[in-house]
């Protein structure tokens, strides 16, 4: 039974991991596409914002499948690989609306970033924390055997 469970909320961790952090980087890009004026998003910025989210989102996922999983625990650790998986899919989905290249690949990963912190101390945050711990208590058994 306790197999079933750990199995269970991992699966769990990694669906609320895919939608909570597209939705983080998501919502940073659509803002700055945007340049802050809600008002003039369109179906098209919607379009690029759930690909941008998806992108950061994939090495995230993949990532969970590998030892490396435990890492999710650490809200600053997660935050940071998000940042960065957020920067490589805004670059690679669309050209900045600001000057520079990567000015708003760079500007959407720090985004992702402290958006991703800030709600990692939400209790959203903290119920996805103790899903996370699935991983945590996997790995502390193949140390100890």
């Amino acid at each position: 039974m306790e197999l079933r469970t750990k199995f269970h909320n991992r699966h769990r961790f990694r669906a609320v991991l895919c939608g909570h952090k597209a939705v983080e980087a998501g919502a940073v890009c659509i803002l700055l596409m945007v340049q802050g004026n809600l008002a003039a998003v369109t179906l098209m910025h919607l379009e690029i914002a759930t690909k941008t989210g998806l992108l950061a989102v994939f090495p995230a996922l993949a990532l969970t499948f590998t030892r490396l999983a435990r890492h999710f625990l650490n809200r600053w650790t997660s935050s940071a690989f998000l940042a960065i998986c957020t920067f490589l899919a805004d670059a690679f989905v669309h050209e900045s609306h600001y000057p520079g290249e990567y000015t708003e690949a760079a500007l959407t990963g720090l985004g992702a970033f402290l958006f991703s912190l800030a709600i990692s101390y939400t209790p959203l945050g903290k119920r996805i924390d103790r899903l996370a711990e699935a991983f945590a208590h996997r790995h502390s058994a193949a140390v100890s055997e």
